[in-house]
């Protein structure tokens, strides 16, 4: 297969999952971090959010919603395409966007770090300094709202694919006080038909 038919293979399948996902709530884990978030900035700035793998823009636009401003970061041009598309015109000005890897992003100074079911998707050799950057990226008192994949998950022997046991989820967490932290390990389904899921759902706030 040429590298263009891979292109358009990647195009079909990022509208097949988009199709599958249109008109979706707001993820659970973003709602129970809600109570958690700062509900006010200093005089001199809004508060600042990074959504990482933001997909369909779903949470960015609750963010934009209540006033906040966000990078949005997703891998797949079409995510960004209707997010933009989606976005009302008064909170264009608060929203960036980009295109790229976690590993190549330098993050601003956050309020919130959200990584919705994105975060294992990482390769493991680029995973450590990602985490780094948005530990840094964390103002003290902000909080970091995210998913990791643990070892029972039926994706757990891809290789390019970051899983983490609940101790090494919890050491990633050495400079924060948990919120809350769910261990998920039941069947399910994804886009893709029937899985097991082993998801730990994490909400954190970065210590002073």
């Amino acid at each position: 297969m040429s590298s263009a038919d891979w292109e358009t293979a990647a195009e079909i399948e990022w509208d097949v999952y988009y199709n599958a996902i249109a008109g979706r709530p707001l993820r659970e884990l973003f709602v129970d971090a809600t109570p958690f978030l700062p509900t006010t900035a200093p005089r001199d700035r809004t508060l600042v959010a990074v959504d990482l793998g933001c997909g369909d823009g779903t949470e960015t636009l609750e963010l934009l919603r209540r006033g906040w401003t966000v990078l949005a970061v997703d891998g797949s041009p079409k995510g960004i395409a209707r997010l933009r598309e989606s976005v009302p015109p008064t909170d264009r000005e608060r929203l960036s966007t980009l295109v790229a890897p976690f590993s190549e992003v330098e993050l601003p100074t956050s309020d919130l770090v959200y990584a919705g079911l994105s975060l294992p998707f990482c390769d493991p050799g680029e995973f450590d300094e990602v985490w780094r950057q948005i530990t840094a990226a964390i103002r003290p008192d902000g909080l970091f709202a995210g998913h990791f994949f643990g070892p029972h998950d039926t994706w757990s022997g891809t290789s390019d694919m970051t899983f983490h046991t609940r101790a090494e989820v919890e050491a990633l967490l050495a400079d924060f006080e948990i919120e809350g932290l769910r261990e998920q390990d039941d069947d399910g389904e994804a886009v893709s038909g029937p899985k097991h899921w082993h998801v730990f759902h994490v909400i954190a706030r970065k210590r002073r």
